[in-house]
């Protein structure tokens, strides 16, 4: 049996491609190189150039995650090259994926979750990590919103048990129940292939609705060394208290705040294996980052 045949076999039956489209695939040398290759063989009304896609566990392209810098690189330069719709990028075993817009431009995978979202009916599972944007959509729609800690392992589960049958967390993983409620980045994109053929149907762009949509500030995920994590969560939210509107608990502790100067909120949690302490940070005013940035720093140093 070729289980590459049959897998493609099945995913072929989730395009819905209503406009012609064209994407480049970097397959970052991993996992899902075999897979587009014959996913990719039929005529889907899709032009696809797929990169490094041959698997090679010394990644000669680039690493295998596409969160580290420069692992973008060549995917942009072919996106403006073959004047492509949109570029995509797997990881190494293609459970995470990003996306880049027709200009080249790295999507956030909040963006990415939004436009997911919009394919499935019902509640949708998010992390305390995921912004301002996807909420306020989601709540606009009037779709309910369930929380899971960050990981695969709880995500799955709070999914089967509120039947929830969307999930994303913003490390590219995005989890369908109707992928028997597994992430998988392969799936994802297919996914947003429909989505960009749908824009391009009504005369529309990704990189235009992606900046149509308001422009909140966030810094990437902040890994600090602390001797004791607990404490220095503990600080975090002795010093912070009398300010927050809401603080819940679920994974670290995530911290909202509403005031004159604007909405903001951060999450610090613990990494489980090192003496590390994870911060994430969202603001809707980019001086406002900074600042809130700059207090949090203090109070983790004083803590260590």
């Amino acid at each position: 049996m070729d289980y590459t045949k049959l897998y493609a076999s099945f995913l072929l039956k989730n395009f819905k491609v209503e406009k012609p489209i064209s994407v480049v695939f970097d397959c970052s040398n991993g996992a899902t190189g075999p897979v587009l290759n014959n996913l990719f063989s039929s005529s889907l009304n899709i032009r696809a150039k797929i990169i490094n896609s041959k698997p090679d566990g010394n990644f000669p392209a680039h690493g295998p995650n596409p969160f580290k810098s420069g692992a973008l690189n060549q995917l942009k330069k072919e996106v403006l090259k073959n004047k492509a719709d949109l570029g995509i990028i797997f990881d190494g075993d293609g459970d995470r994926v990003i996306f880049v817009d027709d200009k080249a431009r790295e999507v956030a995978p909040d963006l990415a979750a939004l436009a997911l979202a919009l394919n499935f009916k019902g509640p949708v599972l998010l992390t305390p990590l995921s912004g301002f944007l996807m909420r306020e959509k989601m709540e606009k729609a009037g779709r309910k919103i369930f929380e899971s800690r960050v990981g695969h392992t709880f995500i799955k589960k709070t999914m089967r048990e509120k039947e929830i049958t969307f999930a994303a967390e913003v490390s590219g993983h995005y989890y369908f129940k109707n992928f028997f409620y597994n992430d998988s980045g392969i799936f994802a994109a297919i996914k947003i292939l429909n989505f960009i053929s749908g824009l391009k149907s009504s005369g529309a762009s990704f990189s235009a609705r992606i900046d149509s949509y308001p422009k909140y500030f966030k810094i990437p995920e902040t890994n600090f060394p602390v001797k004791n994590k607990k404490a220095a969560i503990t600080e975090l939210e002795k010093f912070f208290k009398n300010q927050a509107r809401k603080i819940s608990h679920l994974d670290g502790v995530k911290m909202e705040f509403e005031g004159q100067d604007g909405a903001w909120w951060f999450s610090a949690r613990e990494s489980n294996t090192e003496d590390l302490l994870r911060l994430n940070l969202e603001a809707k005013r980019e001086k406002l980052l900074f600042i809130k940035l700059n207090q949090i720093k203090k109070v983790i140093n004083l803590a260590c």
